[in-house]
């Protein structure tokens, strides 16, 4: 699907590929999006449009690392935005590469995504920034990265939940649930330290297209880097909370395994001298000097149930009761 936005004389209409060369023919700025069309006519497209070869390969290939790089006539930056980040950290990522000229914007994506549907159904939005195709790239970013955030403050209240439940009540699958976490904050934070380092090189060197020295661009990228610094950091601390979340589940394991363990050895501890006696008197010699003894069964009873008593008071005192 390819798809077109296009500003001429401050009026903005949509379309298809029949507006790209009215636009190449009567100039203005342009808005092109492309999506699940056929790689080969697809690379076809982009060359065509001056899009570098080996630009267009990265921004095909499914999994490729956040980055940018700079070509004669545009900008190249390769983003990693989603598609699907719900509350137990399943994120489906979707790969959007953005060409960046002086007068038109490339977007290419592998799925939907979140930061150009934002701002491709909000004409008012368009018609502000497309003039400037570096802020209308930086103002996709920017919807994707604060939808971001949105995402991961909610999972501070997940967290906290799990927390209250780990201390009530410490089960097996709320483990597996930190542990789950954990694994998938870690993918998560390896995006946004990209994301991160990929935007603070844009900001020391910037291109030509890309001109820091323009005052409503450089602003424009710097929220976007301040957005990616936050992620980076709120995903780092999320991880590391998980992180003492699976340390404080097994201190609490491991102190009611100490509790039980205790309380067996206090069992075991007291019936061992009964077993004892009652294994030395339950022995059926001929000459035992007990054997005929009238009171001889009372008294070991009596015997055996002071021990009893007096273990129980010692370990009480000891307060392993």
């Amino acid at each position: 699907m390819i798809r077109t936005q296009w500003l001429k004389d401050g009026a903005v209409q949509a379309g298809h590929e029949e507006l790209i060369s009215r636009w190449q023919s009567e100039g203005g700025t342009i808005w092109i999006d492309l999506e699940g069309e056929d790689e080969a006519q697809e690379k076809a497209f982009l060359t065509g449009l001056g899009c570098h070869i080996l630009a267009v390969q990265d921004a095909q290939r499914q999994r490729h690392p956040p980055k940018y790089e700079d070509f004669e006539t545009n900008t190249f930056v390769l983003y990693r935005g989603f598609e699907r980040f719900d509350q137990d950290i399943n994120v489906r990522h979707v790969q959007v590469a953005f060409f960046i000229g002086t007068n038109f914007l490339i977007s290419r994506r592998n799925g939907t995504s979140f930061g150009v549907e934002k701002l491709w159904n909000v004409v008012e939005d368009v018609q502000r920034y497309l003039p400037t195709p570096a802020i209308l790239f930086t103002r996709i970013v920017n919807q994707s990265l604060g939808e971001y955030i949105k995402r991961m403050l909610e999972l501070e209240d997940n967290i906290s939940r799990m927390e209250d439940e780990m201390l009530d009540d410490p089960t097996d699958q709320l483990m597996q649930r930190f542990v789950s976490y954990r694994s998938r904050l870690r993918k998560l934070n390896r995006v946004f330290s990209y994301h991160e380092k990929v935007f603070a090189e844009i900001l020391k060197e910037p291109t030509e297209i890309l001109d820091m020295s323009n005052s409503a661009i450089y602003h424009s990228m710097q929220d976007v880097y301040d957005k990616c610094e936050r992620l980076d950091s709120l995903g780092t601390l999320y991880y590391e909370q998980c992180g003492d979340l699976i340390e404080g589940y097994i201190s609490l394991t491991s102190h009611q395994l100490n509790k039980t363990m205790q309380a067996l050895t206090v069992i075991t501890a007291i019936f061992v001298p009964l077993g004892l006696l009652s294994g030395i008197y339950g022995m059926n010699f001929e000459h035992m000097p007990e054997l005929h003894s009238r009171y001889g069964y009372y008294i070991l009873l009596g015997v055996m149930a002071t021990v009893a008593i007096t273990l129980l008071a010692f370990f009480r005192r000891r307060r392993w009761l």
